[in-house]
Formats: structure tokens, C-alpha cells, sequence
């Protein structure tokens, strides 16, 4: 073990292989949501693709997020709260700007909209003006880190509180609270309600162990070999996980889409240690696939351009994240607030993919104007 790690703090650059996880997810992002934000029916492609990625999912986000709190340099308690509350902002900001862009196309189709049609406007009006999803989530979960920060815990110590999150959560999860007020905020934090995507109950364990493996892996010496012997229980506990899935749900599905829906915002210690070992198997393919390109050793810019825009998408996934819905809204309203059959979903995801690029660039553009 001597030869993997170091008392002392030896690996403190970017770990670059985390930013291509998050950024590759990203294009499954704009396929699964050009179908849940247009209440669309998935093709069994979908399905599939989406099946697979509940896996992984947000799961990432919020494990690198606990990753990126060790090895940022301002990640102080303070500077985390102030996080929490920037990102909260962000998601009742977001929420606004969805409503909207669903609203903008009402005046040229309010005279032709169908029943359905109108229906599905007042559902996604009253879901969307108070949505949860991982703004909400990673602003709660600062809060926890900033905390534990304060506290000085050691890495036993966020394993210990991610495996207990992770027992306690599903015992929780739904409870109701007859106060006013009251209830309403435990709804967000381990409620069950149609505008909750994800509550920060059930996601908080990936975050734990994020700061875990961050703090362990700023010891890591030789990341081949640590790499190497990662892999190992991850690919072991990865077929079997499959293998008992596959097992009990066999060729049917739509149950085996269900099941890993429901598992997916509401995952349980097995859950989570299952999406753990798919997210190191993606890192260590990134890490290994990154290492072979690099012919000397130095770890730069990539030249191949897929390559970049993975990474770009990585370094600003919240502004990807909060626009790109905004396309869909806005054909929704277009459509007459009616579903789109699947081909059409395929399509709006890649025009997504062009109009939020734009946005960004643009976006970043005038932002590095403004800063010279």
C-alpha cells in the first residue's frame, strides 16, 4: 500500500477524469429530458439509454461536487454556505425562467389549444413555479459540508454518516409533517410531492462520500495502481448488480423502467454502492483513455475536439443545465402544450444541443468582454 499512497498530500492537480465523466453526461441529459420535459412516451432506445443512466445520473454531479470541496482552494465553511445559498437562489431563479418560456408561445396558440393541451399547461405551471431539482439539492447539501467542514471530520467520519444517510433515507423519505410551513419545507428535504425531482435526504450520501474518496485520493501517489485496484470491486459489484437485476425483472421492460426510475430518486445503501462502482468504472475508463492519447505524459489541453467540448460542457454544467430545458419548453408551447412522438424528441434534443451552445458561448463571450 506503501507504493500507492502518501502520508503526504501528493496528488493536489485537477482530476481530470471526473470532468470528462460530467461533461459526457451532459448528451445524456439532453436525450432523457427532450422526453420527460415534454411528458413524451420513450422509445425502447430511450429506455434503455435512460435505464443505464440511472446508474450514474445526478449521482455524478453530487459525488464530484463532495470531490470538488476538497480540492478547491476556497472551500471553507463560509465560502461553501455562501454556495448553498447562491445555488437555492439558482433554483427558484431557474424555476421562473422555465414558467416563462413555457409562457411565451401561449398568445399565438392559446385559440387552437386542446383540452390536453391546456391541462398539461396548468400541471407544468404548478409543478415547474416551485420545482426541486440539483440546484435545490447541492445548495442543501453545501450547508451539510460547510458544517462538517466547521466540525473538522475525518474521512471515517463522512463514510460513516453516508452509509447511515443512506439506511435511514428510504425509512424517512415521504413522511408527513402536519405544520404549516413546516411540512411544506420537509417536503423538499424528504417529502414525496409532484414538483420534487430529487430530495437532498436521498442524494446527500453520494456528496459524503465524495469528500471521502477526495481526500483520499489527495494521497494517491500512483494513480495506476490505485486505479487498478479500484477496479476491481467496482466491476464485481457492477455484474452483479445487472446480473440480479436482469434476473429478476428478464426481458419485461417496462418493470425493470420502473423500477430503476423509482430507484434512481430514491436509491437505498445497496443503490448507492451499485452507482458508486459504475461511476469509478467510468472515471478509471477516462483516466486510462486520457493517459494512453497523452503520448508524453503531461497532462494539457486535449487537441481532439470532442474531447474540448466535454470538458467545456464540464466546466460550465450549471449554465448547460439550466438552459437547455428551456428549448423544450418553448416547442412544448409551440406543439400546443401536446406531447411529441419519439423521432421528434431525438430532434429536439440535438436543436437543444445547438441553441443552449450558442447561449453559453455567447454567453461567456460577452462575460470575458466585460472582465478586459
Amino acid at each position: 500500500m506503501n507504493a500507492i499512497f502518501s502520508h503526504e498530500e501528493t496528488n493536489t492537480k485537477r482530476q481530470r477524469e471526473f470532468d470528462y465523466l460530467k461533461g459526457i453526461f451532459m448528451l445524456f441529459i439532453y436525450l432523457v429530458h427532450a422526453f420527460q420535459a415534454t411528458m413524451s412516451t420513450e422509445d425502447s432506445v430511450t429506455q434503455w439509454i435512460f435505464m443505464f443512466a440511472t446508474m450514474s445520473g445526478a449521482a455524478i454531479f453530487i459525488f464530484v461536487m463532495g470531490i470538488g470541496t476538497v480540492y478547491s482552494r476556497n472551500a471553507t465553511p463560509a465560502g461553501m454556505a455562501k454556495s448553498g445559498v447562491r445555488m437555492v437562489v439558482y433554483q427558484y431563479l431557474n424555476n421562473l425562467v422555465y414558467v416563462i418560456a413555457m409562457l411565451i408561445p401561449y398568445p399565438f396558440v392559446s385559440g387552437n389549444l386542446t383540452g390536453v393541451g391546456r391541462d398539461n399547461l396548468k400541471y407544468l405551471t404548478e409543478v415547474y413555479i416551485q420545482y426541486i431539482n440539483i440546484f435545490f439539492i447541492t445548495g442543501i447539501i453545501y450547508f451539510v459540508l460547510a458544517l462538517l467542514k466547521k466540525l473538522n471530520m475525518n474521512i471515517a467520519g463522512y463514510v460513516i454518516l453516508g452509509v447511515a444517510v443512506s439506511i435511514i433515507a428510504p425509512f424517512l423519505y415521504g413522511k408527513p409533517v402536519d405544520v404549516p410551513v413546516l411540512g411544506y419545507i420537509m417536503k423538499l428535504l424528504i417529502g414525496e410531492a409532484e414538483f420534487v425531482s430529487f430530495t437532498p435526504l436521498y442524494f446527500l450520501s453520494y456528496a459524503l462520500f465524495g469528500v471521502a474518496f477526495g481526500k483520499i485520493l489527495r494521497h494517491v501517489k500512483d494513480k495506476i495502481k490505485f486505479y487498478g485496484m479500484l477496479a476491481v470491486p467496482s466491476i464485481v459489484i457492477f455484474i452483479i448488480w445487472w446480473v440480479l437485476i436482469f434476473r429478476k425483472y428478464g426481458s419485461d421492460i417496462s418493470q425493470m423502467y420502473i423500477a430503476l426510475s423509482d430507484a434512481y430518486s430514491q436509491p437505498n445503501l445497496w443503490h448507492v454502492v451499485a452507482s458508486m462502482a459504475h461511476i469509478f468504472i467510468f472515471a478509471i475508463a477516462f483516466f486510462f483513455i486520457e493517459r494512453i492519447c497523452r503520448k508524453d505524459g503531461k497532462l494539457r489541453e486535449p487537441k481532439n475536439p470532442v474531447a474540448r467540448q466535454i470538458l467545456y460542457y464540464s466546466e460550465h454544467i450549471s449554465k448547460y443545465y439550466a438552459l437547455h430545458i428551456i428549448v423544450y419548453f418553448i416547442a412544448l408551447g409551440i406543439n400546443g402544450y401536446e406531447c411529441f412522438q419519439s423521432y421528434q424528441c431525438w430532434l429536439l434534443a440535438l436543436l437543444s444541443i445547438l441553441v443552449t451552445e450558442l447561449m453559453v458561448r455567447g454567453y461567456n463571450m460577452l462575460q470575458a468582454k466585460a472582465a478586459a
